[in-house]
């Protein structure tokens, strides 16, 4: 005779589960159609360029959000142009530079079989802005204290500035609609100073996804999404996993 012994444990008050979350953002691979390179060895070599990868990630758990309350509380206009200009340095600090080197045309870049992670954190965010450029250039990416000039002194700014309080009142949060909006001007003066510099735009992309629409079960993976200028095609992923460690 089989005797089955059920023991059933009702958790008390002092009982405690707690969630441990992953995120991972990676991008897959990377297809440029035209590498904007010069051609080696005369008219017969091929086209190799060295190519500068930036990207801004931008989520409502990034601990380099800027706070904008003091701007939306200020009424002195130099006030406000302080606090923007520390949220500019903010921003422009936290960009992931990577520099790929002999590009060709129709080259594909590969990062293994996992994938290049290009943001994790230890909890899944509801909203997930990622900003790209990528261009041709020899030269080095100029660092944080020379974007931030050319951003702050470039003659869209006082529009820029004065625009960007109008969207932040209206934002559910200030500081990440500040974030998204500082980071898209800073792609635009990047592309500027490039083409200044008689550098070449490869491509640029701009996505907004949210936990509900694009990755409530946890996965995303699309391939072959086109840029903004059609040279250029991304692979990326996301993966995000919650589960209980009582």
């Amino acid at each position: 005779m089989t005797c089955i012994v059920l023991i059933i444990i009702y958790p008390n008050n002092n009982t405690h589960f707690k969630f441990m979350s992953m995120f991972y953002f990676r991008i897959n691979k990377i297809k440029i159609f035209d590498s904007k390179g010069e051609r080696n060895l005369l008219v017969f070599g091929k086209k190799k360029a060295q190519v500068k990868l930036i990207s801004f990630i931008i989520t409502n758990k990034s601990g380099n959000l800027p706070d904008m309350k003091e701007y939306l509380n200020a009424n002195e206009e130099v006030v406000k142009e302080g606090i923007l200009k520390d949220a500019v340095h903010s921003v422009v600090s936290s960009r992931i530079l990577t520099p790929i080197e002999n590009v060709k045309d129709n080259h594909q870049l590969t990062f293994g079989d996992t994938g290049y992670v290009l943001h994790q954190s230890d909890e899944i965010p509801e909203c997930f802005d990622w900003q790209f450029i990528a261009y041709e250039s020899d030269r080095n990416v100029r660092d944080t204290s020379d974007l931030v000039k050319d951003i702050i002194n470039d003659e869209g700014f006082e529009g820029f500035s004065k625009n960007i309080g109008s969207v932040i009142k209206a934002a559910t949060n200030p500081a990440y609609s500040a974030y998204v909006e500082i980071a898209r001007f800073a792609i635009n003066i990047i592309a500027k100073t490039s083409k200044k510099n008689k550098d070449d735009m490869i491509g640029v992309l701009y996505m907004s996804l949210n936990r509900t629409e694009h990755y409530f079960h946890g996965e995303r993976k699309k391939d072959d999404v086109p840029d903004l200028t059609n040279n250029m095609t991304i692979d990326y992923s996301i993966f995000a996993t919650s589960k209980n460690n009582s």
